[in-house]
């Protein structure tokens, strides 16, 4: 038996920091949507329509925001009183809570909480079912403060609760989360056009596969498109599409092929605009937590694997993750990043180098003769990526160098970019790429300077 105590609890101050801490503004508004689309699966799931929700028709969630403000308002369902008092606003999933259904996406049981604190000091949640509506209104700087009436062995304790009361009951369930008084750092983001354009992107990319089954996200009154997620196939493209399940019965599947034609090698130095949409995208229960990824986070560079090159652009790869108990998903509490260590994962992985590897052996080869290359690749047409038909590898052509094949060098120099400049505005098109200043310059001084 011991003689003493020592009290463990942790502080409200101290809880709140650390949950807020190292999570940016963005991912809490995608924790807060996240929670949007659990509450419309829950409502399909009461109406006995199947548990992999393939419909979200009627559905949305509104998020609008300024220097003074931030709301987000869905038509989902609503919360219970009984689940609101005793676990929605629970710090943690309590292990009597009731799940957020089969394949949900939220999974800690912080996420609204974690929101909510980052962004501001004054909060009203309202919240109503068919049958029962409540309302809270939370200061965080007087809620941090507030005490117990009652002592723990003479010390005072602080108060965790929240003050909920009765509400009217509205004709079209939902929940609405306002919150103003915001923290001076979040308020400049929300001022930044940048900000909302970047919001506005990432919300179409991590929800394509959501919005593509009908659910609606507006951001300051704009209806968000999804990402294009789409795949270009012929009879010499394949796209590999294979699924199996995992021996923790999460169910995978890999999908991978030409999104777009890989660039001249005389491009190399030339940005392009549409990278984003190569590379390996991975989905946990259709919300993608890590897009276009060209790292070691995925297959490249690993080590054995060869890291990313500019020459295997247009590659796009798609591994996803689905499972009734989301806890068995490899991904971390931010959902935008992959828990490598995650034997799921891992083991995807290593098919997921086997889907790779044609690209990459076809992108070095077509060197050969890039203009037949070009050729077959100009006949293949783009397609829905999701609804390519099974396949157990990544078909490509295999490229060869033609009998009158001219063999080519590669011409790289350095000028200074006002010069360049001046020379494409000479050239008529001031905003050709760089390789073609250098083809038409070669092709004049060639003309003009040759004996032959």
């Amino acid at each position: 038996m011991a003689t003493h105590k020592a009290h463990a609890t942790p502080t409200k101050d101290f809880f709140v920091r650390m949950i807020t801490k190292d999570i940016s503004l963005e991912d809490c508004i995608l924790d807060l949507i996240d929670n949007c689309l659990d509450g419309a699966r829950k409502v399909k799931h009461a109406a006995n329509i199947g548990i992999v929700v393939d419909d979200y028709s009627g559905f949305q969630a509104k998020v609008d925001f300024s220097e003074q403000h931030f709301t987000i308002a869905d038509n989902c369902g609503g919360i219970k009183i009984a689940e609101a008092i005793d676990y929605a606003f629970h710090f943690g999933r309590r292990a009597n809570a009731p799940t957020e259904g089969d394949y949900s996406i939220g999974l800690y049981g912080i996420g609204m909480k974690r929101a909510i604190f980052k962004l501001g000091n004054l909060i009203e949640i309202y919240s109503s079912t068919t049958t029962e509506a409540f309302r809270t209104t939370i200061n965080v700087t007087e809620w941090l403060t507030k005490m117990r009436a009652s002592t723990v062995d003479g010390m005072q304790v602080e108060d965790w609760d929240f003050d909920m009361d009765d509400a009217p009951v509205i004709q079209g369930t939902g929940t609405t989360i306002g919150i103003t008084e915001l923290h001076p750092s979040i308020a400049a983001q929300f001022s930044s056009p940048e900000f909302g354009n970047g919001l506005a992107r990432i919300v179409g990319r991590d929800y394509a596969q959501f919005i593509s089954k009908g659910f609606e996200i507006f951001i300051n009154g704009r209806k968000i498109p999804g990402f294009p997620f789409t795949i270009r196939q012929s009879d010499e493209f394949k796209p590999v599409r294979t699924a199996y399940t995992d021996e923790t019965g999460v169910e995978v599947e890999i999908i991978a092929g030409m999104a777009g034609a890989p660039p001249d090698e005389l491009q190399a130095s030339d940005r392009r605009a549409d990278t984003d949409y190569f590379g390996w995208f991975v989905l946990c229960n259709d919300r993608v937590v890590v897009a276009s990824d060209k790292t070691d986070q995925t297959v490249w560079g690993d080590g054995e694997f060869p890291g990313w090159h500019y020459q295997y652009n247009g590659f796009i790869g798609v591994v996803s993750f689905h499972a009734k108990d989301p806890n068995l998903l490899p991904w971390r509490t931010t959902k935008r990043d992959v828990d490598g260590s995650s034997g799921v994962y891992r083991r995807a992985v290593e098919k997921m180098k086997d889907a790779t590897r044609p690209w990459i052996k076809y992108t070095g080869d077509r060197r050969v003769d890039i203009e037949e290359a070009k050729r077959r690749e100009a006949s293949a047409t783009t397609q829905s990526l999701f609804e390519v038909q099974v396949n157990p590898t990544f078909d490509v052509p295999r490229v060869t160098a033609t009998a009158d094949r001219i063999a080519v060098s590669s011409i790289q120099y350095h000028k200074p970019t006002s010069d360049v400049s001046k020379v494409k505005k000479m050239l008529g098109n001031a905003r050709m790429p760089n390789y073609r200043v250098g083809e038409m310059t070669f092709d004049y001084f060639l003309e003009n300077e040759s004996e032959e």
